[in-house]
């Protein structure tokens, strides 16, 4: 690994924890986190399950799936994954289908996520549904109400 990787891990590790912890649990195909750093900078932490991409000002880092977290992950909730193929939308009307609970669970802890890492932090999760071609995204920020993206559709919950 690159030195500029190594310092990035060293200094996000335990986001670069909490969100790898967050993909897996969770299912969900990619977390991002835009975090303001302690020297009020913005650091934004792209995750997938091919790894990390962590941009600050004008320097994007690569941290691979394979690369070890000195750091353990902050605590979330429990999280209760959800097949895709029980996660039916529809973005003409609007209708979202999926078994009892698991919308709220999936905002629930998106917005646990944020809360993980406090003040600012927005934090967002994609999943995937039974259309592989539409996932929904959660965005959240404490204090605010989360967001629920499906295509170019956004609603408040």
């Amino acid at each position: 690994m690159d030195p500029t990787a190594l310092i990035a891990l060293a200094r996000h590790g335990e986001e670069i924890a909490t969100a790898r912890a967050f993909l897996q649990k969770a299912h969900a195909t990619r977390v991002v986190l835009l975090l303001h750093t302690p020297d009020g900078e913005t650091a934004m932490l792209d995750s997938t399950p091919e790894g990390v991409e962590i941009t600050e000002g004008d320097t994007v880092t690569q941290i691979p799936a394979t690369a070890a977290v000195p750091v353990p992950p902050r605590a979330l909730p429990e999280i209760r994954p959800t097949p895709a193929t029980a996660i039916h939308i529809d973005t003409t009307t609007g209708e979202l289908a999926a078994p009892l609970g698991t919308v709220d669970h999936l905002a629930e802890i998106t917005l646990a996520l944020a809360k993980a890492f406090g003040g600012l932090t927005v934090a967002t999760a994609e999943f995937p549904t039974h259309d592989p071609s539409l996932p929904i995204t959660f965005a959240a920020r404490e204090g605010e109400r989360v967001v629920l993206q499906a295509g170019d559709e956004q609603y408040e919950l």
